[in-house]
Formats: C-alpha cells, sequence, structure tokens
C-alpha cells in the first residue's frame, strides 16, 4: 500500500503498465491525442489494459480526440478521462464516470465540484484550489516527495511513465524511486 494515491501519467508501454500495478498504483494513464509525444496506438493501450488488474485504467485529453472511433472507445472501456477543457464535460461524462480535471494555472474561481479530481502540476496552487480530492503532478522526486506526502490537502501525485527503449527495457529508475519511497511501512 502507498502512503497516498497515485496517478501515472503518460504510460506507453507494458513494463511500466506492470510495475506500477505490482507497486499498487490506484491509477494509469493513456495519452489519447495522437499528435502527444507518449501517445500510442490505441490497438497497444488496449493490449496494455488486458494485461494488467488492479489499476484503473483511464486517458488524458487536452482536444477531443476525434480519430478514435466509437468501437475503440468501448474497446478501451475507461474508467476515468483527464480534462484540461471544462467545455468538453458532458462529452467526457458520455464516455466514463470518472473525471480528474486538470489545472493548468491559476484557475480564479473556476467551479471544480463536478470534477471527482482535480490535476495541478504547480503544488504552490494547493492552496488556491479547494477540492477533497487533488493531485499534484509535475516535478516529483526524492527530494520533495516527503512535503507532499505529509500535505494533507492532497489526496494523490501524479506522476510520469517512461519510454521504453526496447520492448522489455524501460528504465523507471526514477518512477521506482519515488513509488518504493512511498511503500507504506505498516
Amino acid at each position: 500500500m502507498l502512503k497516498k494515491e497515485v496517478l501515472v501519467n503518460g504510460i506507453s508501454n507494458l513494463s511500466d503498465a506492470r510495475y506500477c500495478a505490482g507497486m499498487f498504483v490506484d491509477y494509469l494513464c493513456f495519452e489519447l491525442n495522437a499528435e502527444h509525444p507518449d501517445f500510442i496506438p490505441v490497438e497497444k493501450m488496449v493490449e496494455i489494459k488486458n494485461w494488467v488488474s488492479g489499476p484503473k485504467i483511464g486517458g488524458r485529453i487536452s482536444i477531443w480526440p476525434e480519430n478514435i472511433t466509437q468501437e475503440q472507445w468501448q474497446d478501451l472501456a475507461l474508467d476515468y478521462l483527464i480534462i484540461s477543457d471544462s467545455s468538453l464535460i458532458n462529452t467526457a461524462r458520455a464516455k466514463v464516470g470518472e473525471l480528474f480535471f486538470e489545472v493548468k494555472g491559476s484557475n480564479g474561481n473556476q467551479d471544480l465540484s463536478d470534477f471527482e479530481h482535480v490535476l495541478i502540476s504547480d503544488a504552490s496552487l494547493v492552496d488556491e484550489i479547494n477540492h477533497s480530492s487533488l493531485f499534484v503532478g509535475g516535478k516529483i522526486d526524492l527530494d520533495n516527495l516527503e512535503e507532499k506526502v505529509e500535505n494533507i490537502d492532497i489526496k494523490g501525485l501524479a506522476l510520469k511513465g517512461n519510454h521504453e527503449e526496447r520492448p522489455g527495457e524501460s528504465k523507471y529508475e526514477d518512477l521506482m524511486d519515488v513509488l518504493e519511497a512511498l511503500e507504506d511501512e505498516d
């Protein structure tokens, strides 16, 4: 069990997905926009999803991915989506039951109550955002991990997956170090 809930973005290979599932990560996330460097074909996402059990599987979108067909949405059967454009909420809600909203900067007085979770990449925004399920991403490493773990306003941490150089050869030392440091000793 981990000290905080954990979301791993940018899953692009089975090695990372299986490692994260074995470390009891709560959420694994694929990039669904084809122009994103972490994007992989939907067929590969489905294959990876079918190999892992435990974590909720989701996708991250910045613009609605018109390239994904209705049949592919059904094959993916995602548990959640991460969106950064609140105008996508109804379309996203029609596909999944759980939504993260990714805040890109100061959110002003934006109503976040329609979202189950809020994701920020800048820990300095924690005090600005009033939400019961706040996930913090950005650069998380062993140097700043403990302050995020101890902050009671932070429910979860968002980490980043890695790219494989060859199948089965993933360099996930940084991810591994953070996940091992998050292991609850109790």
